[in-house]
């Protein structure tokens, strides 16, 4: 509060305090003092911030303690909050809530006042159980767009509430917006953010330790490049397996990880499919296989305006006695799903080969289909004929629990879900932690080589870095023979999961910053590093992190769980126990429901182009053209207390290369798309809600 407001709080206060006692005792004196000290914070909290939700919240406590006592001041708290949130949710969204709960509320008062002869204290309860009433009826039966309140009607507006007022509140009593983990609150504020398509900026400056020890800065050049320069506003494609028969051209270096339907609901999947093919990237399926949800997305829910053509042709069909044809019902638009990279894991989910077993027995006689563990690769050819499927990649280990399969609760393991992955519903279902099908470099060569042949596309590893021994191995065999992987997904020790022992989530596996630089390196020097795209996955979020990792080594970047939280994942922390509060990371159809797939495609859309369009900005304030353009030289680090070094220092290059790549790159720029892009980047779609 600044100095004049200051001053008319405390006048306000004085003259309260007077006024009270000059016309009712010392109780009307504290109360008018207090009533003119909130007044003025209202004010001024409104002016400020464009809500007054404390003050007001206490002004109407404070005015029913004056008239009808306590029980009326907690119900004039309750309704004075409630009112407020939906005055702003109106304000910022136009919606329709607030004027018919109101007018409801107004009803039930003039009712229970007037025809019922009811006292003020009841006819105020009344009123407090109508609007509240009106409100849950919108949060259960009608809104789609907040999943926590539609799973939790009236509850979830006090995290709206506090979401709203939290810098004032973490000012005084919590933790700061840096402090969280594995997601600080400042780093989700711009992830809602820029999903929502609004805007993303800091005032006042970071609030982060810039000159701490361990922190990274990238260096800008003193004159950056243009953004009216030819093409500035998008990036070149690159392409993984050159050599193959249909190479994968990727337009972005920044996609979508693996996340399998089983730990992410159908409606999750769809939303992150669909969200894809809006930013023009790809999808990682996760080991559970590929789905209809992975391949059409979203389909949207039938319009108004369809239904009402429907029934007028219909009615003109019935009173001509079928002379106007008969329509058919409507079906909602198909948004469809982006570029797929079917993921592979030792359980081979989806492509596991199906024997038909003859049953006869006293109780039961007919057939029985019988999976095995063993690859089918009839369906994996037939499934690499789809178009949208660019890639293969198979599954070594997960950042977050490197030496263990996946896991499966069985109170996930719905007989949808079973019948994708050929397994019995409702049992935990574990994937292997080693593949049948090869042990060694060798093996695992000729493995990948029987599918890149097979199905002409790009086949990589999705690997933890641990011991390097094994990736030298990798490069080594490489150079010799020019076979191996296309790509390599590292996944950093810091990676997530729906569920991992905390022995291995803790302790076992490098962190991706680390790793990056040592993979490059390997193959750097067996003179392989142009063969090779490098992928990188760890809880990145930001475009700076991407940069970073980028500049490490790292060709392009995979991102899962800030997609979750562009969808709307709270970080309840509930994946593995099936009950998920906004619908994400659930099977189960109460929780489920609060996620409306139509609404979150195009968040995850807008999260994925902001990146984009920032890393777009990094780049032409470090002055280089394309993000492979970096090199460990861009990034520095704060090695102790005001001592810094760059990364090319603390990981130098092996092959005298400093850090040049010369990947196979397309054009110097993507399709031209004046609806889509703009001088920035990629355009974002803004939300009202």
């Amino acid at each position: 509060m600044t100095l004049h407001w200051r001053i008319a709080a405390g006048g306000a206060t004085i003259l309260g305090w007077f006024v009270g006692l000059q016309f009712g005792g010392f109780q009307a004196a504290m109360l008018l003092a207090l009533g003119g000290f909130f007044l003025v914070q209202a004010i001024e909290d409104f002016k400020e911030s464009g809500h007054a939700f404390i003050a007001v919240t206490v002004l109407a406590a404070l005015g029913g303690f004056t008239f009808l006592g306590i029980p009326a001041a907690l119900l004039a708290a309750i309704l004075a909050f409630a009112v407020q949130l939906t005055v702003y949710d109106f304000k910022s969204k136009k919606s329709a809530l607030f004027p018919v709960a109101l007018a409801l509320t107004a009803l039930g008062f003039a009712v229970t006042t007037f025809l019922l002869q009811a006292n003020l204290l009841v006819a105020l309860g009344v009123s407090v159980a109508i609007f509240l009433a009106s409100v849950a009826c919108d949060d259960y039966f009608l809104q789609r767009k907040h999943a926590v309140r539609r799973n939790f009607p009236l509850i979830g507006w006090f995290r709206y509430g506090l979401e709203i007022i939290g810098d004032e509140l973490r000012q005084y009593w919590f933790m700061s917006d840096t402090e969280e983990r594995p997601y600080d609150r400042e780093t989700r504020r711009f992830i809602y953010r820029t999903a929502k398509g609004l805007d993303r900026n800091i005032p006042y400056g970071t609030v982060r330790d810039y000159s701490a020890v361990g922190q990274i800065h990238l260096l800008h050049k003193m004159y950056p490049v243009s953004e009216q320069s030819a093409c500035s506003n998008s990036l070149p494609a690159i392409v993984i397996g050159k050599n193959r028969r249909t190479p994968y051209v990727c337009p972005s270096p920044i996609n979508i990880s693996g996340m399998s339907f089983g730990a992410l609901s159908p409606e999750a999947v769809q939303a992150l499919s669909s969200g894809a093919k809006m930013a023009n990237i790809h999808i990682l399926t996760g080991e559970g296989g590929t789905t209809p949800y992975h391949i059409d997305g979203v389909i949207k829910r039938v319009t108004v305006s369809q239904l009402t053509r429907y029934w007028r042709e219909r009615a003109a069909n019935v009173l001509s006695f079928g002379i106007k044809a008969k329509p058919s019902f409507p079906r909602g638009e198909v948004v469809g799903g982006g570029r797929i990279i079917c993921q592979l894991g030792a359980g081979k989910f989806g492509f596991r080969r199906v024997y038909t077993d003859v049953i006869s027995t006293a109780g039961e006689r007919g057939f029985r289909k019988r999976f095995t563990s063993e690859l089918d690769w009839d369906k994996l050819v037939e499934f690499s004929r789809r178009e949208q499927v660019v890639a293969f990649e198979i599954k070594l280990h997960q950042g977050a629990k490197p030496g263990q399969g996946g896991h499966l609760p069985a109170a996930k393991n719905s007989p949808e879900l079973a019948s994708f992955r050929g397994v019995e519903a409702w049992t935990d279902v574990y994937s292997p932690n080693l593949w049948d099908e090869f042990n060694d470099v060798p093996t695992m060569f000729a493995f990948l080589k029987k599918i890149q042949d097979l199905t002409g596309k790009p086949v990589g590893i999705k690997i933890a870095v641990g011991q390097d021994d094994d990736i030298r191995a990798i490069a080594k065999l490489m150079s010799e023979t020019g076979d191996g992987p296309d790509f390599i997904t590292i996944d950093g020790g810091e990676g997530g999961t729906g569920s991992a022992p905390v022995a291995l989530s803790d302790s076992v596996g490098l962190p991706i910053l680390l790793a990056i630089p040592d993979v490059d390196n390997i193959f750097r020097q067996f003179g392989v590093r142009d063969d090779i795209v490098l992928i990188a996955s760890g809880r990145f979020a930001k475009p700076n992190e991407i940069a970073i990792a980028i500049a490490l080594g790292a060709d392009m970047i995979n991102i899962a769980r800030a997609n979750m939280i562009a969808s709307g994942c709270i970080m309840a922390r509930r994946c593995h126990t099936n009950t998920c509060p906004v619908g994400i990371a659930t099977q189960d159809p109460r929780y489920r429901r609060a996620l409306d797939p139509e609404d979150k495609y195009v968040k995850i859309g807008n999260y994925n182009r902001a990146l984009q369009r920032d890393l777009i900005m990094i780049l032409r304030a470090i002055g280089v053209s394309h993000p492979w353009e970096l090199t460990r030289g861009h990034v520095s680090v704060v090695v102790s207390p005001m001592v810094k070094k760059t990364m090319a220092e603390i990981n130098p290059y092996p092959d005298n290369s400093n850090g040049a790549r010369n990947h196979k790159l397309l054009d110097t720029c993507g399709d031209d798309d004046p609806l889509g892009f703009d001088h920035l980047g990629p355009k974002l779609l803004k939300l009202n809600h």
